[in-house]
């Protein structure tokens, strides 16, 4: 029997900074037909970025205040919030500048969601 591999299973990296977070070539992949992303915590204080495409975020079904762009480039993705990465630093305690903090992420394909694997909550 053949196990193909999937890209999507692969490793990613999320990097946060003080303006925005980037999502490296590996943790963009499920996110290049997003229009828009929603990004929050779980749980277990990881956090989850979900992308969202056109067709949902024109049918209205969604708080439009809960939607985020998302920049997609050739070797990564990056999603520009101040207010949103202030709450993520508050939420998990997090000091972000210039440099980068840097999470693994998995993607989750039964939820349809990347999850970055925080120092905060189980892997």
């Amino acid at each position: 029997m053949i196990r193909w591999f999937n890209v999507k299973e692969r490793s990613g990296t999320l990097s946060l900074y003080q303006n925005n977070m980037t999502l490296n070539t590996t943790a963009m992949y499920p996110f290049e037909s997003a229009y828009r992303v929603q990004v929050g915590l779980d749980e277990n204080q990881q956090i989850i970025i979900k992308p969202i495409t056109k067709e949902v975020v024109e049918s209205g079904v969604l708080d439009e205040y809960s939607l985020i762009k998302i920049d997609m480039h050739k070797s990564f993705a990056r999603i520009s919030s101040v207010a949103l990465l202030k709450s993520i630093s508050e939420e998990l305690g997090l000091t972000l500048s210039k440099t980068p903090i840097q999470f693994k992420t998995r993607w989750d394909d039964e939820n349809n969601v990347l999850v970055a694997l925080t120092e905060k909550g189980k892997k």
